[in-house]
């Protein structure tokens, strides 16, 4: 009998309702589909597939951690069960998410923010993470995930994703061992923790330093000298921003005119004091999406939270300065806004003010 034909007398099978049977069935389909794998994109790999989906989705967690480990080393693996049980329970998800090599990065990055910290651990731990996935893990990660992401060899991290954790490291020991450790990690960032690691990691910041040569270390103490002295400016004049909006909201005068001056005016940090306030993502969440190369990150804020398409479109052409495509800017930035789902927009935000409130407990 062929493939086809006995994938389709399993599929007829899978009416049983006994979930004994599904469970034996589900093995079955497994049996046949490593006895003669089809092709990759093929009809029969397609038609496993769904009967694979539909089986996995009707059997019990067991069953699917069972067929997980079957699956996660396969380079033919059907994608959409894989999709499927990447998004299952961790005990599921875990051996794809940390193995499978049939996931692409933009599937992981989605995974990495629909789901919770026991996923995101599992991504960090796969054999290659390139920089946009650690990004993802970065931003979405708690210290414990971003703590694997970056005792991994494999993880490949770009500056701004070294900046994000340096910074939380400064508070976070957790992280502070795995980024001295690392060989990648820039020597100006190494000195941002000079006064707050542990006397054995800054004597292994010490000794990098050493190594360097005097050019290099000069420049990269130098960086972040400067580095501190800005954060500490931006901080004294945050203080003053978050007084200034506090007054505004005392007597009503916080509203989208008031954002728009402030963007005009150049008063980023007030600006983004006051548009934190206003839809109650924090201040780095504002200040992120402000300064971000796409203005996604302002379209979703601002939809979830339920400012106006104009208002929207008028901050995004601001923050920029109007250039002389700003008509055409302003038509694509509308209908990026319309094109948004509110309710997925709603729950992004959902995220981010629980990860406020977590930050501030």
């Amino acid at each position: 009998m062929s493939v086809p034909s006995r994938l389709n007398r399993l599929a007829d099978l899978a009416r049983e309702k006994s979930s004994e049977r599904r469970r034996a069935l589900l093995r079955e389909v497994t049996d046949l589909f490593f006895e003669a794998p089809p092709a990759p994109a093929s009809p029969v790999q397609a038609e496993f597939d769904a009967v694979l989906q539909t089986l996995a989705s009707q059997t019990a967690q067991g069953a699917r951690t069972e067929l997980a480990e079957r699956f996660a080393d396969s380079a033919l693996a059907p994608r959409g069960l894989l999709l499927q049980l990447a998004r299952d329970a961790i005990e599921v998800a875990g051996p794809i998410l940390s193995r499978s090599s049939v996931l692409k990065e933009e599937d992981l990055v989605t995974i990495v923010h629909e789901r919770g910290q026991d996923h995101i651990r599992a991504v960090a731990g796969r054999e290659r993470i390139g920089e946009r996935l650690s990004s993802a893990i970065v931003e979405q990660g708690d210290d414990k995930a971003v703590a694997a992401l970056v005792n991994n060899p494999g993880s490949r991290l770009n500056r701004q994703a070294f900046e994000a954790v340096t910074r939380r490291a400064e508070t976070s020991p957790e992280l502070q061992a795995p980024l001295v450790a690392r060989t990648d990690t820039p020597a100006d960032l190494l000195n941002d923790l000079m006064v707050v690691v542990e006397t054995h990691l800054r004597e292994q910041i010490v000794s990098r330093f050493d190594s360097l040569e005097p050019g290099v270390l000069e420049a990269a103490l130098a960086a972040s000298h400067k580095r501190l002295a800005a954060r500490l400016e931006e901080d004294q004049m945050l203080a003053e921003a978050r007084r200034f909006i506090a007054a505004k909201r005392m007597r009503k005068e916080l509203d989208g005119a008031l954002l728009v001056r402030l963007l005009r005016e150049k008063k980023r940090v007030h600006f983004c004091a006051g548009f934190a306030e206003m839809t109650g993502v924090d201040y780095a969440a504002a200040r992120r999406a402000l300064d971000h190369d796409s203005a996604d990150g302002l379209a979703l804020i601002c939809k979830a939270a339920g400012l106006d398409k104009a208002l929207f479109v008028t901050i995004a052409v601001l923050r920029a300065g109007a250039g002389e495509n700003a008509f055409t800017d302003a038509r694509d930035l509308g209908k990026a806004y319309d094109d948004l789902d509110p309710d997925s927009a709603q729950r992004a935000l959902r995220f981010m003010k629980l990860r406020k409130d977590a930050e501030a407990a």
